[in-house]
């Protein structure tokens, strides 16, 4: 080819080279959401920290970061896609990551966004709570983001003789480990509903470490989160629930009332269809709901607040890599939900997103 080909062909190949170039940005940003690639990208990108539970393994999509932090899913969204936040994530149990903030400012507190249960809501806005887990400063500018989880909690024993609640009086009952929201939600329910705390032996688990306990005849009946509600359904977690040897011990309307009744916590019942479970004498089984939200301070910034809870709702579980996201009705799924009490900034993603179940 001579060198006056070459440079007649020269503008083909720069349009080429450009095309090319551009199918690798497009391919790049395929896996976005198009929401967090809207508006200008800023210069200097505002922080915003995420303070989760990082060993629990119902977050099976974070990974390790080091031996006590994970990245949570938000972190890995936020920072591959969106153009004006960045994340950072640390993750401690309740009530810890939230008494963190107990000496500092209002608006030092700005920009950090807490993983909070519809247990530790009220406790930690009015401190109250049980004394081993006990929040050592009111939180009253807590504010609403959006709720993300939604697990319930079941009694199941492999006793036949175990039948209802009065079954219960001597028996070894497998709790979560103080100190743990899922253990007070646990709590409530023996001492408020029932009233045989006090009667039961006592032994403690971590949430995955359960099932083996009653597998292998450690305890006698077990308390724990076996459901994750995900789009509308009731999936297993921690345990089979489908085997034909278990048996469940049903909470009612009733009991669940009775339960939260005079308490801080926000709870509700949910039924389980005979269906899913194995051939009890029950119509449904009866469990205790706990819920789990993203809340951050008063003094966040809404275009922040905003701009967060559009990567919050795109994040999908690791079984569904091509989910459209959590429905705005599931972010607003929250026991008692209270105007006043979202932020406002969560306030004009759901207005302009037309949320039916808007309080």
């Amino acid at each position: 080819m001579t060198v006056g080909a070459t440079w007649r062909l020269l503008p083909v190949l720069v349009f080429l080279i450009f095309i090319g170039m551009m199918g690798k940005v497009s391919a790049s940003d395929s896996d976005c959401p198009q929401a967090l690639n809207m508006g200008p990208t800023y210069q200097s990108k505002t922080f915003v920290n995420l303070y989760v539970e990082g060993n629990l393994k119902m977050r099976s999509k974070s990974r390790k970061k080091d031996s006590n932090n994970f990245v949570s899913p938000e972190e890995e969204l936020i920072n591959r896609c969106s153009r004006r936040l960045t994340a950072n994530t640390f993750s401690d149990s309740l009530p810890e990551r939230l008494n963190i903030f107990a000496d500092q400012s209002k608006e030092s507190r700005s920009g950090a966004f807490i993983s909070v249960s519809s247990v530790d809501q009220k406790m930690a806005m009015e401190k109250k709570g049980p004394y081993w887990h006990v929040y050592v400063t009111a939180f009253p500018d807590l504010r609403f983001v959006g709720a993300t989880i939604r697990l319930a909690h079941g009694l199941i024993t492999l006793d036949n003789a175990i039948q209802s609640t009065e079954d219960l009086t001597g028996k070894r009952v497998g709790l979560v480990m103080r100190p743990s929201s899922l253990r007070a939600l646990q709590e409530i329910v023996l001492i408020n509903a029932w009233d045989i705390y006090d009667q039961i032996r006592v032994q403690e688990y971590s949430p995955d470490d359960m099932s083996d306990a009653l597998d292998q005849g450690e305890v006698d009946v077990v308390f724990m989160p076996v459901i994750r509600e995900v789009n509308g359904k009731l999936l297993p977690i921690h345990l089979d629930i489908n085997r034909s040897d278990i048996h469940w011990i049903s909470l009612s309307t009733q009991d669940v009332i009775a339960a939260t009744k005079n308490t801080p916590v926000l709870a509700e019942r949910i039924a389980l269809p005979l269906s899913a479970t194995s051939a009890d004498n029950y119509k449904e089984v009866g469990l205790i709901t706990f819920d789990v939200a993203w809340f951050t301070f008063a003094s966040t910034p809404d275009d922040v607040v905003y701009d967060f809870l559009q990567a919050a709702r795109h994040v999908c579980s690791p079984k569904q890599p091509n989910c459209p996201g959590l429905s705005v009705e599931r972010l607003l799924r929250w026991p008692q939900l209270e105007t006043r009490l979202i932020h406002p900034g969560a306030q004009r993603f759901y207005k302009e997103m037309e949320a039916s179940f808007y309080p």
